[in-house]
């Protein structure tokens, strides 16, 4: 029997290797036998048959005119597109939709001229003319009196404006402007380096944060723009409710969190990862923060990453530069860490919106909190003597383009691949969080209540005693003394677990107030009565759980909880850092905390001016 199995073997063998010489149409199959297996090969090389020569002058004449047939491709696409932009236009115009087309393609022709415009001799003039015109403007006192002269008409416009716009219309708005000037004392009397503050620096990122205040706060067309971008990512997150449906059904919304946010944030990863892979998020923050860099003489390393977080989440904005980390120095490594606990942007803004919060003062909040992280962080940790600034000028950062994965995507569906992947990894990450921090925030306030009950103080819980310990802080922000009870719990809440444990005590107030609003302006007979801390609309005979609070408190509570600072997200951040910068997880430990104080006061800053702008004939929401 054994004798014949090993011939039986041979036979087949032999077989094997009388199929794997033969020739099919004059070319040859060859093995060649390597650690993964065997692998078989095309010889076109050694062929001679017409065949083969045929397909070797096929290929290489298209590899010689690939360039051509690829500009061909694009060209037709482009004719395409355009036949379809002129039928569309012709079908439909003057509605948003026609207006959204427009501009979308006029952003495409434009970023198309620019990569000709670079392949072109004229950009290097350009770009050469533009250095030797700063090298010329910083000669002699020039450029200092420039600047002298800039902050002396900032500061007036700014003293001008509350004047006239704030102290003799809404005066009660003033009282914001001791936030604005006590958190950033608190944050000089924090630094560890007094003496080294870039006071540049720190003026311009507040600067820039009061005129983004004015466009989105105080202008028509500022606060159109913001409510479009929030319709336009609710229409996107609308998608994910067919997700839902399919694997929880129609009802999925009694348990929200769980059902419904977790299939939106696979849709705004999925988008992420696909304008990632197509070029716009590093377009838009490659720009954006370079300009801004430019503007707060800070690197651009610290810009890019200061807009990135604006739409990233804290993982993703650290890796935009991933690779420039390790040659950065302790103070702008710091403004990477502390400027991610300062915005909500991805997935947070997602669960934000879930608990009721609408989109469009979020929005506004996350890209209001930008410059004043960077301000924020050279006050508290600026540069100190003998540190080189490795990354300074442009020139020296690129956008690190596989911030959403461990490899770049090659093709549309790969991006759409390594979008939903890293979907399941955040979903799970976040349902842990969430969970774990609620079953924490439960056990500390039945131990309070314990020790409360110990010394004859009843329902002593931490939210009773976060409502004391940042009551200060609401009330230098500007919230009414009759709402800062409420609002510095919600601060201490933040704080010691998560905004996402926030905000869905804030939501239903928020929502509360539009329905007080809407029904006190139905007429002048519409009358309520007050149940406790409810409120009853005696002609709907609805009751507003909880009550409400004053709309302008309502905004400052809103800005103020936008922002990642909490012990939570410490801790995500050493997880995230500990593996990208393991050799300087030391450093950024020891600076952790003071990072998070960075983050709270940031987002402080943001309601400061949310509450000194105020107005509510003109309001984001």
């Amino acid at each position: 029997m054994e004798l014949n199995e090993i011939k039986n073997e041979n036979v087949k063998s032999e077989e094997v290797k009388y199929h794997q010489s033969k020739t099919v149409s004059g070319i040859q199959f060859t093995n060649k036998h390597s650690e993964k297996g065997s692998d078989f090969k095309l010889n076109f090389l050694k062929s001679k048959s017409q065949f083969s020569k045929t397909a070797r002058a096929k290929i290489k004449y298209l590899k010689a005119n690939s360039d051509k047939f690829i500009f061909l491709g694009k060209v037709v696409l482009l004719l395409a597109y355009f036949v379809y932009f002129g039928f569309a236009l012709s079908y439909h115009i003057g509605d948003e939709g026609s207006w959204r087309l427009i501009g979308c393609t006029i952003c495409g022709i434009l970023i198309i001229a620019w990569h000709v415009l670079k392949r072109t001799g004229f950009h290097s003039k350009l770009t050469a003319g533009l250095q030797a015109l700063c090298t010329e403007y910083s000669k002699g006192n020039r450029s200092l009196i420039l600047r002298w002269l800039l902050y002396i008409a900032m500061s007036a416009f700014f003293v001008i404006y509350l004047v006239i716009a704030v102290a003799m219309k809404t005066p009660e708005n003033l009282w914001s402007l001791i936030g604005l000037l006590g958190f950033p004392l608190l944050l000089y009397l924090y630094s560890n380096n007094k003496c080294k503050v870039n006071w540049h620096t720190v003026f311009w990122a507040m600067a820039i944060q009061f005129i983004m205040a004015l466009l989105i706060l105080k202008t028509s067309w500022g606060a159109n723009i913001i409510r479009w971008v929030s319709r336009r990512l609710e229409e996107l997150l609308a998608h994910g409710v067919a997700g839902s449906i399919f694997l929880f059904g129609k009802t999925y919304k009694d348990h929200y969190l769980a059902f419904g946010a977790t299939a939106q944030i696979f849709v705004v990863i999925i988008a992420i990862s696909v304008l990632t892979f197509l070029g716009v998020i590093k377009a838009i923050v490659d720009t954006v923060g370079r300009a801004l860099a430019y503007c707060l003489g800070t690197s651009p390393a610290e810009g890019i990453n200061a807009v990135g977080n604006i739409f990233l989440h804290v993982p993703e904005s650290a890796m935009l530069v991933q690779e420039y980390l390790h040659e950065m120095t302790p103070s702008q490594l710091f403004a990477t860490y502390a400027g991610a606990l300062s915005t909500v942007g991805g997935t947070s803004l997602v669960v934000f919106m879930a608990s009721g919060i609408p989109a469009a003062p979020l929005i506004a909040a996350s890209a209001m909190s930008a410059p004043a992280a960077l301000a924020a962080c050279k006050l508290c940790f600026p540069s100190h003597n003998g540190e080189e600034v490795s990354i300074q000028t442009a020139d020296d950062v690129k956008i690190n383009t596989s911030a959403f994965s461990s490899r770049r995507a090659t093709s549309l569906m790969e991006s759409i691949i390594i979008g939903i992947r890293q979907s399941t990894t955040i979903v799970v990450q976040l349902v842990a969080f969430v969970l774990a921090f609620v079953i924490i925030m439960a056990f500390l306030n039945s131990t309070s209540v314990w020790f409360g009950e110990r010394i004859g103080v009843e329902n002593m819980t931490l939210e009773f005693l976060f409502s004391y310990m940042f009551y200060p802080f609401a009330f230098m922000m500007g919230a009414k003394s009759a709402d800062c009870l409420f609002i510095g719990e919600l601060l201490g809440v933040r704080t010691i677990s998560l905004a996402i444990v926030a905000f869905p005590k804030l939501g239903p107030i928020i929502q509360n107030g539009i329905k007080y609003r809407e029904y006190i302006a139905g007429g002048v007979n519409n009358t309520w009565t007050v149940v406790g801390n409810d409120i009853v609309l005696d002609k709907l005979n609805q009751t507003l759980v909880g009550g409400i609070i004053d709309h302008r408190s309502e905004i400052i509570a809103t800005y103020a909880l936008c922002g990642s600072a909490s012990f939570a997200i410490m801790g995500l951040i050493l997880g995230t850092y500990g593996v990208m910068l393991p050799e300087r997880l030391g450093e950024i430990t020891q600076h952790i905390f003071r990072a998070m104080i960075v983050g709270t006061v940031a987002s402080y800053l943001t309601a400061c001016f949310a509450g000194l702008l105020h107005e509510d004939d003109v309001s984001t929401y």
